[in-house]
């Protein structure tokens, strides 16, 4: 089993810590809960302490729950609205650890592995993430474990003391393996803790399996034909037997470093310094994975629980702390005076969300012995502009995949695209495209010797011009499924030296329009 922390968050009244927080809630000290219908008749999805203290349950019908507690404040659930409510707790969860995974429709799942020591210990991650939703309004349970399936059970389940797990463990049978800690006190839970659905929860009850001890170390076989394959896949996930597949909300980056402050920083300067020891710390990843940053993104955390993200992108793959700091700074420099921290940020992570292989012919973008300001290349210049103005507003040529000419190349970002190429010039050096494309082509009046060969003479913008030279044709066939026709282009050339390139569209005796001429370009 792979060595990782998983830290499952359960939010078991977000129903009505929504509402509560929002000021939604009952005035006085009316109990509140949620309902919806389920099966016919209305039931509750939600109860906050209050209404708890007072005897209500969930899935109590909304008319019991009236006739024991005549001054219920009841609201309908809005299921986008608990759905809202979890994925920004999600986002704010994600200054502890960039992988988090939505568990709906009361749960998270932090993949904390490696991320304990920045915060004293995960003992006091877990305690801080608890706290700090306490104070937010929303009431929640924590716990860690090397599994999410684990970590789940017991953020959920979890009633046992120490004493009682070491008793588990002394009475487990000499013979089996000795689990460890939190293999035993799995054990102890019951069998709900398991994700199991409610259906097979209950067969398993009325089998007399109530733990999740009595079925650990039984016969597999026997105990799938009862509970199905489902159920033992749960239970394997649980133990780590089985690697389990989450989605996190947001993709996780390659490579990030986190730097969490004692007092919320305020100023740009205080961010830039934070930016620089953070790049450092990405660069020596990059640098033990042999990759360079194609894109990097800075996520600044607000003491206020709004985060800020500043992306800079590059050109050609970049593995150097100077560089990269000169872009963040260029983004911050546009900013300027609109640079507001609010109530301060807690902390900041630096995400190289794009990398690609980074080899000694892009080792740098600048001579570090010339310094930066006297070695610039094309590609740092491309990147400081495209900091400065935006990536849009930068752009350069690039080739597409078409067989029509004047699809074949198009205006984009100068950034985008890393490792593209350029189309080669021919091996005998004979331009085939004009250096010039008119979109559209430019109709044009034409005298031809034959009616399929190449122009003699042709008319174009008020003059004649007698053609001298002439090759082709090159037949490009047009998209049948589009209605395109087919062209065949000719490159001539006048009796001054000039040069164009021609097509007619369409073919004679194919239809009982006559074809067209136009001028698609010119050479140079």
């Amino acid at each position: 089993m792979k060595d990782t922390r998983w830290l499952a968050i359960y939010l078991p009244r977000i129903r009505t810590d929504r509402l509560l927080r929002a000021g939604r809630g009952p005035s006085d000290d009316r109990p509140l809960a949620v309902y919806s219908k389920e099966s016919g008749a209305y039931q509750l999805q939600g109860i906050d302490a209050r209404a708890s203290a007072l005897g209500l349950t969930l899935a109590m019908s909304l008319a019991d729950a009236r006739a024991i507690q005549p001054k219920l404040e009841a609201v309908e659930a809005d299921p986008e609205e608990d759905a809202r409510a979890l994925d920004n707790i999600a986002a704010w969860c994600e200054r502890f650890t960039p992988i988090v995974v939505l568990d709906p429709p009361e749960g998270l799942f932090l993949d904390i592995t490696g991320c304990g020591h920045l915060f004293g210990g995960e003992e006091k991650l877990r305690a801080e993430v608890v706290t700090r939703l306490h104070a937010q309004g929303f009431n929640s349970r924590a716990a860690i474990a090397p599994t999410p399936g684990a970590a789940w059970a017991f953020a959920r389940y979890r009633k046992q003391t120490k004493r009682s797990v070491r008793i588990l463990r002394e009475s487990l049978e000499a013979s089996l393996a000795q689990p460890t800690d939190w293999q035993a006190e799995l054990a102890t839970l019951p069998m709900e803790a398991l994700r199991l659905d409610p259906d097979a929860a209950a067969l398993l009850r009325r089998l007399g399996l109530k733990s999740i001890g009595q079925i650990q170390y039984a016969p597999r076989s026997s105990f799938t034909a009862r509970a199905g394959e489902r159920a033992m896949q749960r239970l394997d996930q649980a133990l780590g037997r089985a690697q389990e597949a989450l989605i996190p909300r947001r993709p996780a980056p390659p490579v990030f470093a986190l730097r969490r402050f004692l007092e919320p920083i305020f100023t740009a300067d205080a961010v830039l310094h934070v930016t620089q020891d953070l790049c450092g710390d990405a660069v020596e990843k990059l640098d033990v994975r042999g990759a360079g940053v194609l894109r990097a993104e800075l996520v600044l955390f607000g003491v206020d629980g709004r985060d800020r993200i500043i992306g800079v992108n590059v050109s050609k793959p970049l593995r150097e702390v100077k560089p990269l700091m000169r872009l963040f700074r260029e983004k911050l420099n546009v900013v300027g005076e609109n640079f507001d921290a609010q109530f301060g940020f807690e902390a900041a992570r630096l995400d190289v969300v794009r990398l690609a292989e980074f080899d000694e012919q892009t080792r740098t973008l600048v001579s570090v012995d010339a310094g930066y300001a006297s070695a610039e290349t094309i590609s740092s210049v491309v990147d400081v502009l495209s900091s400065r103005l935006g990536p849009k507003r930068v752009v350069r040529p690039q080739l597409h995949d078409d067989h029509m000419p004047e699809r074949a190349a198009a205006w984009n970002s100068a950034q985008s695209e890393y490792g593209s190429k350029f189309a080669k010039p021919p091996a005998d050096g004979v331009q085939r495209r004009p250096v010039r494309l008119f979109s559209p082509g430019q109709q044009i009046e034409v005298m031809a010797g034959v009616p399929d060969g190449p122009p003699i003479r042709f008319r174009w913008r008020r003059v004649t011009r007698e053609v001298v030279r002439a090759e082709g044709p090159e037949r490009i066939a047009g998209n049948w499924r589009s209605g395109e026709i087919t062209r065949d282009y000719y490159r001539v050339e006048d009796k001054q030296g000039r040069r164009y390139w021609l097509y007619r569209e369409g073919l004679y005796g194919e239809s009982e329009t006559q074809p067209r001429w136009y001028v698609h370009g010119l050479f140079a």
